[in-house]
């Protein structure tokens, strides 16, 4: 006999054995209780929480004559019938693959039949979102009115895909990701049917790849199974899934939050070149973060192998949540610039040295976490008088308030237009402008622009024009050379590339 994948051979046939869906059990078992049948139902949720099983068990339990708690007894003539693959009352389709108008007339058509051995004709259109517009406008009628023998069961991964006339006339079941616990208890009594010893370890590193999905759990066990001789063991579970060494995690997430650049380039350097996958370290790294940071403000970390709760914590005590926040942030954002990058090692390298050292990060938001962090620390210290949190919260708040200056000299000009001052807005387009501490700062880049824009009468017409957005002064500067003696000079001046002396 043919080998049969864990997912296939463990395919939950009664309720009780639904992982992770306890919410949509309960209102499927109580109207095959109560016998409120709807004629349509969605199921929608990411790949492998248990549409299609939950589906198919629904479909039994339905056409079941002597139901258990709402589940199919497996043993009446109708269960038994509907475990013939070939029978004509549950009826499966790939809407993927038979997408077209014709497919669903050719449904309609067969619908009006009624079921050979059952109570209940069903349709399981798996894939749903596939159907083509045409396809969706002919299911729209048979599945408001179907005949009273008819179910439909629609499953999908992309509800929204679907147009608003088809899911108004479904009961909606969302499915929820199955937890890590949950997975792990599964593959725990899967093994133990198996008699294959396990680590605990090993079945939450399965887990907790799969990401809620227990077919993905089930296909690395798979794999695990296979690779591993007797044990299923969490070094073996790592060999499989290509994980990175613990030990280089470890010590490269500490180098980054002690802020020491060399060790981290070395640890990079050597992983690299030891054939680890970058874009796999760097996902491990984020991963890493992540549970320093849950563990050390939860102070526990239940999907966590047993050895790395150690160094978790003690990788913990060497940053602050302002500093554990602003690496998760830059290394969140690496995976989908690495993903279409040919220079993934450098993209990483400098990911990391970024978070290492607070100097490389200028922008705003790095600037403000900082502050924050250090208004933190200094909260009871004063300078002249002068509380040092305050002055710090100041600049944090004038920092978010404050508008790009390019924006606001768009406006400006906008305004000047509007008001018919089409001199004065001609010589506000040429220049360039930016802050200057307290100050709004224009730089002419001609002889001519700085003439009209110092007029006392344009100045006074900018500044009013200025104060609607901020209160800061204005300074007009040159931003070009007044005294050009020679050629040369003069075709230095007209290249753009040219770096221009203030005056």
């Amino acid at each position: 006999m043919a080998y049969v994948s864990l997912y296939r051979r463990f395919r939950p046939d009664t309720f009780q054995k639904l992982y992770g869906q306890e919410h949509i059990v309960k209102t499927l078992k109580k109207q095959v209780e109560t016998g409120e049948i709807s004629h349509a139902y969605l199921f929608t949720g990411t790949r492998g929480v248990g549409k299609t099983s939950a589906a198919r068990i629904f479909a039994r339990a339905i056409n079941c004559e002597h139901p258990i708690n709402g589940s199919p007894c497996g043993k009446c003539p109708s269960c038994l019938a509907l475990k013939n693959e070939n029978n004509m009352d549950v009826l499966e389709i790939d809407a993927a693959s038979n997408n077209g108008v014709d497919e669903i007339r050719d449904l309609r058509e067969k619908i009006k039949y009624p079921p050979v051995s059952c109570k209940y004709k069903v349709y399981i259109i798996d894939e749903v979102h596939m159907l083509s517009p045409a396809a969706f406008n002919a299911l729209l009628k048979t599945l408001e009115e179907p005949p009273k023998h008819a179910v439909f069961i629609l499953a999908t991964t992309e509800a929204h895909k679907l147009p608003a006339t088809i899911l108004s006339r479904c009961i909606r079941f969302d499915f929820r990701l199955v937890s890590t616990e949950e997975i792990s208890e599964h593959l725990a009594e899967i093994l133990k049917e198996l008699k294959r010893p396990y680590e605990p370890d090993a079945l939450l590193a399965i887990a907790a790849f799969g990401n809620g999905s227990v077919r993905d759990a089930l296909s690395v066990a798979d794999l695990c199974l296979s690779y591993c001789d007797g044990e299923i063991t969490y070094k073996g579970v790592l060999d499989v899934l290509g994980a990175s060494d613990l030990r280089i995690v470890n010590t490269l997430a500490d180098s980054i939050l002690k802020g020491d650049v060399k060790s981290v380039l070395v640890i990079i350097d050597k992983a690299v070149k030891s054939g680890c996958n970058v874009s796999v370290l760097a996902k491990d790294l984020t991963t890493y973060i992540r549970n320093v940071m849950y563990m050390k403000n939860c102070g526990a970390c239940t999907d966590v192998p047993s050895e790395q709760l150690v160094n978790i914590e003690k990788s913990g005590a060497l940053a602050d949540n302002a500093k554990l926040l602003r690496t998760l942030e830059i290394l969140a954002t690496l995976e989908g610039s690495m993903r279409n990058s040919l220079q993934t090692r450098l993209l990483f390298e400098t990911a990391c040295v970024k978070a290492t050292e607070a100097k490389a990060d200028i922008s705003v938001e790095g600037i403000i976490t900082r502050l924050n962090a250090l208004e933190s620390k200094v909260e009871s210290l004063s300078v002249n008088g002068v509380q040092i949190s305050a002055v710090s919260a100041d600049i944090a708040s004038k920092a978010q308030t404050r508008p790009e200056p390019r924006k606001i000299w768009g406006q400006i000009i906008t305004a000047l237009s509007a008001e018919r001052m089409y001199a004065l807005s001609s010589a506000c387009s040429g220049v360039r402008v930016s802050f200057d501490g307290d100050k709004f700062v224009i730089f002419a880049k001609t002889q001519l622009d700085y003439n009209t824009l110092t007029k006392e009468k344009n100045s006074e017409l900018i500044k009013a024009q200025l104060s609607r957005f901020t209160d800061c002064g204005l300074m007009i500067k040159k931003d070009y050379q007044d005294n050009v003696n020679n050629i040369d000079e003069l075709k230095t001046l007209a290249d753009e590339s040219v770096v221009r002396v203030e005056k």
